[in-house]
């Protein structure tokens, strides 16, 4: 895990999480591209929230590889990083793509009546499977950002899951970025602005939802 900014006097904790592929035991280099895809979205948040501490993961494995365990090790073991250096702070993850499915799976057991430190996700051109669970997620806000041209995860690809977590409660904003792909190369200002945009959401939803007073409340959302 790389930190790309920790201000002393942070309000909020971002890690994010790059893609990867379906199956895959081939370690991720520092010269990754799905990895490398996600420094300048990492970088865009830092500059939009100075207030933000910004982390970037680079997982030991690319793919999911059947349940997910390595990745998701990886993801938990950053988060209780992030939790020991910035106590008691609202966490938000960013997952691109395999991250956003590593997201999603990682936060079913957060939100303000649990232990840990995530509040909410935001997917960006997330993996996400029709049987993917969503128990566990309703008190964790979900900000989707997607591209119309995304030919490897086609919006409609996402439809069943993320129409299965509406009907369970989960408090979705979904954001459709017009031809838009996968890369998040073509239109990138628009990615990095929707994305921004959703960590506030999530930061500004998860403290209503904990009913955190608004003198707390810092630029790039509250303390928990």
């Amino acid at each position: 895990m790389s930190a790309i900014r920790t201000p002393c006097a942070a309000t909020a904790a971002v890690l994010v999480l790059h893609g990867g592929s379906a199956d895959s035991t081939e370690p991720v280099g520092p010269f990754s591209l799905a990895a490398l895809r996600l420094l300048p979205v990492a970088r865009a948040i830092a500059r939009a929230d100075r207030n933000a501490a910004v982390y970037r993961l680079r997982n030991a494995v690319k793919g999911w590889n059947g349940d997910g365990a390595t990745v998701l090790a990886d993801a938990r073991a950053a988060v209780d990083a992030i939790a020991a250096t910035h106590p008691d702070l609202p966490v938000v993850l960013v997952g691109h793509s395999l991250g956003g499915r590593v997201a999603v799976h990682l936060a079913r057991s957060a939100g303000p009546d649990a232990a840990g430190p995530v509040v909410g996700v935001v997917g960006l051109a997330p993996w996400l499977e029709p049987g993917d669970p969503v128990e566990g997620l309703t008190r964790v806000p979900l900000a989707v950002v997607q591209g119309t041209n995304d030919r490897m995860i086609p919006t409609r690809s996402t439809e069943p899951w993320l129409d299965r977590a509406a009907r369970a409660g989960v408090r979705l904003r979904r954001i459709v970025v017009d031809g838009g792909e996968h890369t998040m190369l073509r239109h990138y200002r628009r990615w990095h602005r929707d994305c921004v945009d959703g960590v506030r959401w999530v930061l500004a939803t998860a403290a209503a939802a904990a009913a955190i007073p608004p003198g707390r409340a810092g630029s790039a959302g509250p303390r928990r």
